[in-house]
């Protein structure tokens, strides 16, 4: 389980991929939660740093498999940002949450703008929604890798034919 995220060498298949992306998805959307429990808790999304080197660890080894260059692994950044933003802009509209305006307020210096707007944005009835958007969207991501880079059935430069 540790080398499957937290190393980059080596291939891994798509099974493998994806069960990869929505373990990094279940832990990403659990830390958005927690300041939910105490807003003191909010300080451990700095572990979202590890999740992102897994996601990139994960991407090189699924460009490998497909017997690409792990540089590949930019576009599947490219792609998973893609695909989050448009889930987060549906997840807004949905809540109700205006992004423009929690920026907006965070930069004009209105201080209880800002709070305002920080507290609709901590509220779990945008957190909660937001969270099950990420799964969502790191599953319809790795779907679209997948089907993206197709397994080189053979040996490559890489190494052999991950297990099934």
């Amino acid at each position: 389980m540790m080398n499957l995220l937290l190393s980059p060498s080596g291939r891994i298949g798509p099974s493998a991929y994806m069960k990869g992306m929505i373990i990094i998805a279940v832990i990403g959307a659990v830390l958005n939660l927690l300041p939910l429990i105490s807003p003191v808790l909010g300080i451990l999304g700095l572990l979202g740093l590890v999740l992102f080197y897994s996601l990139i660890a994960l991407g090189i080894k699924r460009s490998h498999d497909a017997g690409k260059s792990g540089w590949m692994v930019l576009t599947h950044l490219l792609l998973i940002f893609g695909v989050s933003s448009v889930v987060g802009i549906v997840v807004a509209k949905i809540t109700g949450v205006d992004i423009g305006d929690v920026f907006g307020a965070a930069f004009s210096g209105d201080l209880e703008a800002a709070e305002a707007a920080s507290a609709t944005v901590s509220s779990a009835g945008y957190l909660i929604p937001s969270a099950i958007g990420g799964i969502i969207s790191y599953a319809v991501s790795a779907f679209l890798i997948n089907m993206f880079n197709k397994q080189d059935m053979g040996d490559n430069q890489y190494g052999p034919v991950p297990a099934a």
